[in-house]
């Protein structure tokens, strides 16, 4: 596809008569550079409340295919640009620099804005210019080699040191990917240590943490609202006791709305159900160091993006066909509400039930792993509760920008 680069030239200053001729921008985005969005576009007012603009800008961010990020932005015009909305989205990959990503965001704003920015006197001062440049690379980038694969290695390590602690952890990952319209492949290797050692007087506490893991998922696009697929692995990790385990679930999905459209509005259900097998490092409290497992899933959830605020909410369940007394039931929500100008509500919560920990050691677990946590131990529940509260008041237009100390 063709771009442009929408060069604002000999804006800086607009002199008007009132400011009130200056359009209002509002820009909603969780993780942009907003300093920099602010001093690079600067021929609009910057507001702080939706409520005050007559150009509202929602930029939505979502995982792409390539490991990097889609980032939808949404236009939409109030009062004097009342019905003029439109959608604009920009791709980047792990390869850009966040000064190369920021740039992309600012470039795509402003184009944006042209849309609206022609029915202003501010129009006069806009030139297009055209980038050969960008054209060449697309058409040299446009015969994918690697057919859609993407893949990503990583690792981290932290080692601490103290007259009586000393803390270390390890992280390896390896991921593969394969997404496109019809089909989507995940293939995850990771690999975790971690070791912890006090010293009290005389007394040394020593604990460790190991884990290592392989996963895959294949999914594939039935129509615009089903999906089917599966996923399976196989796993072992010292916190659940687990010495070895492997599984495979089929897996289907229904969306009640199209898939194309969960970057604002998505609600799906799923149902999983297979077979694992475990092999604990220790014998269990029901007595056992392994055993056959027949499991499923059901998963309802939902999350809707809009102006006024958004809302995600999980709910699922899970039990053993052998024994459905063993199960779990877990209940995640987080909304945030514009209730009016200046302020916004932030709630959200969970809520476990959790009568599934069959990988349980028969034997206490030490008082060392209880504290550092690197032992599962036995509950019933598990309960999460965060409130949160914000309000701006003031000047609407205060767009001066100052780095000093």
């Amino acid at each position: 596809m063709i771009k442009f680069l929408i060069c604002i030239l000999s804006i800086l200053p607009i002199i008007v008569k009132s400011q009130d001729l200056i359009p209002k921008l509002f820009i909603k985005c969780d993780r942009c550079d907003d300093t920099y969005i602010r001093k690079e576009i600067n021929y609009v007012d910057h507001v702080r409340d939706q409520a005050l603009a007559n150009i509202q800008l929602f930029i939505y961010r979502n995982r792409n295919a390539n490991n990097g990020n889609r980032y939808t932005l949404d236009f939409i015009g109030n009062e004097f640009f009342s019905d003029k909305n439109i959608s604009l989205q920009v791709d980047t990959n792990p390869k850009m620099t966040r000064d190369e990503i920021r740039s992309s965001l600012k470039n795509k704003i402003e184009l944006g804005l042209v849309y609206y920015l022609i029915e202003t006197d501010i129009s006069n001062k806009i030139r297009i210019t055209y980038d050969s440049a960008i054209l060449s690379d697309e058409i040299e980038s446009s015969s994918d080699k690697w057919n859609n694969w993407v893949f990503q290695s990583a690792g981290d390590a932290n080692f601490e040191n103290e007259t009586s602690r000393k803390k270390s952890n390890i992280n390896l990952q390896f991921d593969a990917d394969k997404v496109t319209d019809k089909i989507k492949l995940q293939f995850d290797l990771d690999f975790e240590r971690s070791n912890d050692r006090y010293e009290n007087d005389d007394n040394i506490f020593t604990s460790r943490r190991n884990r290592k893991s392989f996963s895959m998922k294949s999914v594939w696009s039935l129509n615009e609202k089903w999906s089917a697929g599966f996923s399976g692995g196989a796993s072992s990790d010292t916190y659940q006791n687990i010495d070895f385990r492997y599984h495979i679930l089929p897996a289907i999905e229904y969306s009640f709305f199209p898939y194309n459209e969960f970057v604002r509005r998505e609600m799906v259900i799923n149902y999983r159900i297979g077979y694992g097998y475990r092999n604990y490092i220790e014998k269990t409290i029901y007595d056992k160091l392994k055993e056959d497992v027949y499991v499923h899933f059901v998963g309802f959830e939902t999350r809707f993006r809009q102006p006024w605020g958004e809302i995600n909410t999980n709910l699922s369940g899970k039990s053993f066909l052998q024994d459905p007394e063993k199960y779990s039931l877990r209940f995640d929500s987080w909304f945030s509400i514009r209730v009016f100008e200046g302020l916004s509500v932030r709630l959200g919560g969970e809520l476990e039930l959790i009568r599934d920990q069959l990988s349980l050691p028969m034997r206490n677990v030490s008082i060392e792993d209880l504290l550092l946590q690197q032992k599962e131990i036995a509950t019933d529940f598990f309960t999460e509760f965060r409130i949160g509260l914000s309000y701006t008041f003031g000047s609407a237009y205060n767009n001066y920008l100052n780095s000093r100390l």
